[in-house]
């Protein structure tokens, strides 16, 4: 797909000449069209051309999920820029790292956050970047103005959009479990075959639509679905940021087919009465990633959807998300433990400590990938690009899989996410699926703290359930009953909320500074 002139802009065109009146996006005040969106598009691309961002300029956004930010990422096809969406959450300090990092020529924002903005803004080392609202976006340009745009531009650019399959599109900042995060470059083409790739697994048509939940700072967010379902033609509702109530209120009202929500806000969602006491019968596909979500919470999720397959997926942003993903029910019942089966255009290979590549995907070793939804490589790190793919072109996982003989994958942990305890190895991943399973339990996150006589001391960090008060002890019983004695852990830290990246994962260098 490199090198050719594909981008997620040219799709955008082709639905709105196709279906220009079939609705593409839907929130809880507006709703526009195909026809709609590709205006909306268009009038910001001229918009950030008037501010002076040119093909390369990286465009920051700061601010929830909105209809802008999604016309703003197919804009991106038509005149070049790059989007570089920043975390919500991020402290002043966070963010002015990914300013100083990516150095936009602008910045867009919603007025919920210009406080954040502002502190982050000072001390920057190079000039402030020009910021506008994201509410100034919404305005179309009058068709006169936009008209004398596309006689500059040209009738291919107006059409098909003026960059190549090989151009980035997003920076998407790392989640940083263990350092300051790296931005992944991915490109128009990556985009375009995560499209594709979830198009034909998940068979998505033109009839199918979705709620988007999951942040657009995240490549879970416009790349789980989302994107996706807009590419073949679908209905996406959007949720500005998640909560069980706006989930709730969406489902009842826009009836969406489709659901994807990460583990840690499926918990919050079986913690809320409201949604444990209703049905929602036409959806038919809920799905899940990033991270265990214990059994009796999956029994929860079916009840509330009884008509619908459930499905969990794997991947990561620097393969532009899924890789790996189940697509119904009978496949996790039939497997259990599966996280789904590769994709047909995705290569995969298993490697050992060694560095030799396991022979027919048998065994367990650390997960590689290869194929056009590899990203680029890291914004101005060449070096962090050679350990993450090297010059062969594997992306080096870090996750430690395991295939079965029909071609299912098993997570086995990560390859760098082990305890060396008392000479044995053990993987967080493992301790971390039978801790969450304990009742009162809501989240755990395993890790390893120094230890004179062990080298590390395996030991939990745990949320419970609210109103509920597990003890030590009793996690430790509930442990010793199903796992190992080396893998019981030592110690239980009880937390009001684990620190968490922007893709949910617990960031276990912070508990260790914490608890160390």
């Amino acid at each position: 797909m490199a090198g050719t002139s594909a981008n997620i802009y040219q799709t955008l065109g082709w639905h709105a000449r196709r279906r220009p009146a079939k609705t593409a996006i839907v929130d809880r005040d507006r709703k526009l069209s195909f026809a709609g969106l590709l205006e909306l598009t268009r009038s910001i691309a001229f918009r950030l051309e008037e501010l002076g961002v040119k093909r390369g300029d990286r465009v920051a956004v700061l601010a929830d999920n909105c209809i802008e930010t999604i016309a703003l990422l197919h804009a991106t096809g038509l005149t070049g820029f790059i989007v570089v969406p920043a975390n919500t959450r991020y402290s002043a300090d966070e963010l002015r790292y990914l300013l100083q990092d990516s150095e936009p020529a602008l910045v867009i924002h919603s007025s919920d956050y210009s406080r954040l903005l502002a502190e982050a803004l000072r001390g920057l080392p190079h000039a402030d970047p020009a910021c506008i609202d994201v509410a100034s976006l919404a305005a179309v340009q009058p068709d006169s103005t936009l008209s004398s745009w596309r006689h500059r531009a040209g009738f291919e650019a107006w059409h098909y959009g003026a960059v190549d399959g090989d151009d980035v599109a997003m920076l998407i900042y790392t989640s940083g479990t263990t350092s300051r995060p790296k931005g992944a470059m991915l490109t128009q083409a990556n985009l375009l075959w995560n499209s594709i790739n979830y198009i034909m697994e998940s068979e998505l048509r033109s009839n199918h639509s979705a709620i988007l939940a999951t942040p657009l700072f995240h490549i879970s967010g416009f790349g789980v679905m989302h994107g996706p379902l807009l590419h073949a033609g679908g209905t996406l509702y959007i949720v500005d940021r998640f909560s069980p109530e706006r989930i709730v209120d969406a489902l009842r009202d826009f009836k969406p087919t489709h659901l994807f929500l990460v583990s840690a806000m499926w918990v919050q969602m079986t913690e809320y009465p409201p949604f444990l006491a209703s049905r929602y019968p036409g959806v038919t596909f809920v799905s899940t990633a990033a991270g265990p979500l214990s059994e009796a919470r999956q029994v929860a999720v079916r009840r509330a959807f009884p008509d619908a397959q459930f499905g969990w997926g794997y991947g990561m942003t620097e393969s532009c998300v899924t890789t790996i993903k189940s697509q119904r029910t009978e496949e996790l019942d039939l497997h259990p433990g599966t996280l789904g089966y590769g994709w047909r255009h995705i290569r995969y290979r298993l490697v050992d400590e060694s560095g030799r590549s396991l022979e027919r995907l048998v065994g367990t070793g650390e997960l590689q990938v290869k194929g056009d939804v590899v990203f680029k490589g890291y914004w101005k790190n060449p070096e962090a690009t050679r350990e993450a793919k090297g010059d062969d072109g594997w992306l080096r996982s870090g996750d430690l899989f395991e295939f079965d003989e029909e071609g299912f994958a098993y997570f086995r942990g990560r390859s760098k996410d082990m305890i060396k305890t008392g000479g044995e190895n053990v993987a967080a991943q493992e301790v971390e699926t039978c801790v969450v399973q304990c009742p009162g339990v809501r989240d755990a996150a395993a890790f390893g703290l120094p230890d004179d006589h062990l080298g590390e001391l395996l030991v939990v960090a745990v949320e419970t359930a609210e109103g509920v008060a597990p003890t030590e002890e009793a996690i430790k019983a509930f442990c010793r009953g199903r796992l190992a004695g080396f893998k019981v852990p030592k110690r239980v830290f009880f937390v009001d909320s684990l620190p968490r990246s922007s893709s949910e994962k617990p960031q276990k260098h912070k508990l260790v500074e914490m608890f160390k």
